[in-house]
């Protein structure tokens, strides 16, 4: 990245716009099949987000998750919906639990991809398995469980990786505690 003098690198300091936009969609998409006291969950909803998002509240992902999901849970939304719901939410967690000031959000977010790939195995899986037709099967529930564990399997960092991130880690510390001594 080339820099011209007298710039300085900028920082994400607030991760709190794109967190506020993805969970302000979360809880309005499962509005359009709800029923009508579900907008009275989506505002208290909606307050949560905005108060994760600009005030730093840390309850408000989970609340604001919690009054998706009931809105969800009475809809007569279709499966599809609603695993696009779960894909959303899984997304808005992701951005609400960025940390704030990054100066590269790219690095964090690629270190995100395991949880998301493990997110759309699983909503595949899902979306699968209420495709085909509704029989008792050992087999059916065989398919879901290894499906399930593949998906933790990949979502789980190795030994190795979590040990690279913790060396990684230390050195941009070190890094950021050396370049204050400096200035």
């Amino acid at each position: 990245m080339a820099r011209f003098s007298g710039t300085r690198a900028v920082a994400i300091t607030q991760p709190g716009a794109a967190a506020a936009a993805l969970g302000l969609l979360i809880v309005a998409w499962p509005l359009a099949w709800a029923p009508g006291w579900a907008y009275v969950v989506a505002v208290l909803g909606a307050a949560a987000v905005l108060a994760a998002a600009f005030a730093g509240w840390r309850p408000g992902p989970a609340l604001a998750v919690a009054a998706a999901v009931v809105a969800c849970a009475f809809s007569r939304a279709g499966t599809a919906v609603l695993a696009a719901e779960g894909l959303l939410i899984m997304a808005y967690l992701i951005v609400a639990d960025a940390p704030a000031g990054l100066p590269r959000p790219g690095s964090w977010l690629r270190q995100q991809a395991p949880g998301g790939v493990a997110g759309l195995i699983a909503c595949g899986a899902v979306l699968a398995a209420l495709a085909l037709h509704q029989v008792s099967s050992v087999w059916l529930t065989a398919v879901g469980l290894a499906a399930v564990a593949g998906a933790y399997l990949i979502a789980l960092p190795s030994g190795r990786a979590a040990r690279r991130a913790a060396r990684r880690a230390a050195r941009q510390a070190s890094r950021r505690g050396s370049a204050v001594d400096v200035q």
